[in-house]
């Protein structure tokens, strides 16, 4: 019976270390899930952080595009109101010395008009010159595209001026585009459809195409 005290005893003992092992390594697992949750919820509190500097980042980077758009859209209309400045002079003088469009009766430059037969519609005239024998209506386009050439032409087939000027519908129209340059394939267009075009020379602006419209127009050549 000693013997089986004894190993009773050293049971007793082995279990009793078992225990204590079980509560330190319990104890280091629950001080462990302490740091890794403190781990996760610093974590989520540096992800929200970083979620919402993002999106002040964001935030900020959408005005700065949002106000370099409004810049660059003030920019553009004014460089259009420059271009159209600088070419109205010469549309005054061209429609007299050159065109044959007669006295003046009439000039204006960005003016707004309403159809004379549907008064919803209304269209912007970059500068018109009416003279006693004809009317010189230019269209000028401080960055000239060939989208803006055909649009001009559809205008001129649809034979849409009269229904905004019609006191003036009697009088042939001397069509113009015009810009501070021209790309020679936008020139070669224009000559094709009988329109002349006006660009920057020397000191004033200058017709690149005079000679060439004047012979389809004398031929009869209509845009």
């Amino acid at each position: 019976m000693p013997a089986l005290k004894e190993r009773m005893e050293a049971v007793e003992h082995r279990v009793d270390r078992l225990e204590s092992a079980l509560v330190q390594f319990m104890a280091h697992t629950e001080h462990l899930f302490e740091r890794m949750e403190a781990e996760r919820a610093r974590d989520r509190e540096e992800s929200a952080r970083d979620r919402e500097e993002s999106a002040r980042h964001r935030q900020a980077l959408d005005r700065s595009i949002k106000e370099m758009n409004k810049r660059w859209g003030e920019l553009a209309n004014k460089m259009g109101t420059v271009v159209e400045d600088i070419v109205a002079p010469s549309v005054r003088r061209l429609a007299r010395e050159l065109f044959d469009c007669g006295e003046e009766r009439y000039f204006a430059t960005r003016v707004s008009v309403h159809c004379s037969d549907d008064p919803s519609r209304h269209r912007e005239f970059d500068a018109l010159y009416v003279g006693t024998r004809a009317v010189l209506l230019n269209e000028t386009k401080s960055s000239p595209r060939s989208d803006d050439a055909k649009a001009f032409v559809d205008f001129l087939q649809r034979q849409e001026f009269g229904r905004y000027y019609p006191q003036y519908r009697q009088l042939p129209i001397v069509p113009a585009f015009s810009s501070l340059s021209l790309a020679d394939d936008l020139v070669t267009f224009l000559t094709r459809r009988g329109i002349y075009a006006l660009a920057m020379g020397d000191q004033a602006m200058r017709v690149l195409n005079l000679n060439e419209v004047r012979s389809r127009r004398a031929a009869g050549s209509q845009p």
